[in-house]
């Protein structure tokens, strides 16, 4: 797997390549490989063994899409991109151009209600759908104002962390 990421107040941007090896991964990070093992404790907790040093590390995903990435030195705040998506809203000047999102389950749950149709018009923070993980339902919003293009899921249906549930655009 292959992402483009950005530390905030970094200079550009560095490709990700993530690849299983063995009973962990390989991530490579512009030109440097790393060696790494990992386990999720709880959700948004990670245990991380990189070249033989332990690290816990916790993800928040914030507001406007970015990550909060915590370890014991700080934390960052890190964008996240597959490189088509990078390369299009490089191309519309993403400013200029239409936002295009495609949102995901943050966890494994199930659908609840669907709150907008395919083709209404949403305003940020408005509720698109209902998602009710860890016996919570929570209402997942839309992060700008927009149109959602596609629902991607049904009331009822189970999905696993990170599957995608609508687009907004």
């Amino acid at each position: 797997m292959e992402l483009i990421v950005r530390r905030q107040g970094a200079e550009g941007y560095e490709r990700l390549r993530i690849d299983r090896a063995g009973g962990g991964y390989e991530v490579a990070i512009g030109e440097r490989a790393y060696q790494v093992d990992a386990a999720r404790l709880r959700e948004g907790l990670y245990s991380l063994r990189v070249g033989g040093a332990q690290h816990e590390v916790t993800v928040r995903r914030r507001d406007d899409g970015s990550y909060l990435v915590s370890d014991a030195q700080g934390d960052a705040v890190v964008e996240v991109a597959d490189p088509l998506t990078h390369l299009a809203a490089q191309g519309a000047g993403v400013r200029g151009g239409r936002r295009r999102q495609r949102v995901t389950a943050y966890m494994p749950g199930r659908v609840v209600a669907l709150l907008a149709a395919e083709g209404e018009a949403v305003k940020a923070g408005q509720g698109v759908l209902v998602l009710e993980a860890m016996k919570m339902q929570n209402e997942i919003l839309a992060e700008h104002d927009g149109t959602v293009t596609r629902i991607l899921v049904q009331p009822g249906q189970s999905v696993d962390g990170g599957e995608p549930l609508f687009e907004l655009e």
